[in-house]
């Protein structure tokens, strides 16, 4: 798992596991392909706000019952299938000689179980990254992913695209038929209001769990120091296991607020979910462009520890790219951002996020400090290179 510390994804493909989340045996499977679908986003609500009661909306749900029966069509089941090759063996007589496949070791096959959720009745499916494309298989796709849906059918999916640093993977199928989840908005979730898990824990098709969203906002590195990706989680305490992953987490409204994506697996309760916003975001860019289109401004922050300064708050700049935009812009070595655009930035971790999800061709301004002086600098993002 590439969750470090006491964080792990949860991701079903355990090796050894009981309940064949990493099974071996011989026959290959075929390979994904991309197909790109509209996507469909939840209509007009009156999310609640902090400090306000919850406002009423027409057609929601107004029990955990009646929230699981619309819900339950759009979950499905994820079953991954990856061929493993074994290294050849050195035989002084030759791979061509009859003997040859005694001592090869054969081909395996690992599989895998996660869970997804139908964003369009046309066959988009989300699910998470590792799902697809586990850590144990280096990162690469799966050769083979079949879907199940709640009724029992079953079908083979094509990659769109995606992206291991939301880990968010964006599936296809054609099938009639298909029942869409609402998509809301994760922006308006508040810490205490009611949540629901739909997955396959443990292999256990259409299991509920709910709780509360119990923090927002938490970080890579408030969860173990993992800062390869871009993270904004959901932080929940209903029960999350090996399987939920890629699944919906609810609101009360029936509107899919987040991605289940990672257990804290020494703490009880503690569950992460992508943001339901980010992957809309992400499933724009797919379709768009094939992949995640990252703002980016050419700016290095470094810990200020690591140079001797104390800093409180903002992000201080170790390196401007030559040529990026900010550096156009006149930004130096040794800066300090303090806000981005009029946002607040608190440290480093701050600025790379606020950055990258500002968008490509975005004006924004920087409020920074030299030395004793503050002054405002304005410049023009551009898509992150390669």
């Amino acid at each position: 798992m590439w969750m470090r510390k006491s964080v792990s994804l949860v991701c079903a493909a355990a090796v050894g596991s009981l309940i064949g989340l990493m099974i071996f045996s011989k026959r290959q499977p075929t390979t994904a392909e991309a197909q790109h679908e509209p996507l469909k986003t939840a209509p007009e609500t009156v999310p609640a706000r902090a400090g306000q009661p919850v406002v009423p909306v027409a057609g929601a749900p107004t029990s955990f019952v009646e929230l699981v029966k619309r819900a339950r069509p759009s979950v499905v089941n994820i079953h991954s299938i990856a061929l493993i090759r074994q290294r050849p063996v050195a035989v002084p007589f030759g791979e061509d000689s009859p003997f040859y496949r005694l001592v090869q070791p054969p081909d395996e096959r690992a599989q895998s179980l996660g869970t997804g959720v139908i964003i369009s009745a046309e066959g988009d499916i989300v699910t998470n990254n590792h799902v697809i494309a586990p850590e144990e298989l280096g990162g690469r796709v799966a050769d083979q992913i079949d879907i199940r849906l709640d009724d029992k059918r079953q079908f083979r999916a094509r990659v769109v695209a995606r992206d291991p640093q939301t880990d968010i993977a964006l599936l296809h199928i054609e099938a009639p038929g298909l029942v869409a989840a609402v998509l809301g908005d994760s922006d308006h979730v508040d810490v205490g209001e009611w949540v629901v898990a739909i997955g396959e824990p443990y292999g256990l098709s259409s299991t509920v769990t709910a709780g509360i969203v119990s923090a927002k906002g938490r970080r890579g590195d408030e969860l173990g120091g993992f800062n390869n990706g871009y993270w904004d989680f959901i932080q929940t305490d209903a029960a999350i296991n090996p399987g939920n992953s890629g699944g919906p987490l609810y609101n009360m409204r029936g509107e899919v607020v987040g991605i289940n994506t990672a257990i804290n697996a020494k703490a009880q309760g503690l569950a992460f979910a992508v943001p339901i916003n980010m992957v809309k975001r992400d499933v724009g860019d797919f379709k768009k462009y094939g992949r995640v289109q990252r703002g980016w401004l050419g700016l290095r922050p470094i810990d200020p520890a690591r140079v001797g300064v104390e800093l409180a708050t903002g992000a201080l700049v170790g390196m401007v790219v030559p040529g990026s935009p900010a550096a156009r812009a006149g930004m130096q070595r040794g800066d300090i951002v303090l806000k981005f655009d009029g946002v607040a930035v608190d440290d480093a971790e701050r600025l790379r996020w606020l950055s990258a999800n500002a968008g490509v061709g975005k004006k924004i301004t920087l409020r920074i400090k030299r030395g004793p002086r503050e002054s405002d600098i304005a410049m023009t993002t551009i898509a992150q290179p390669d």
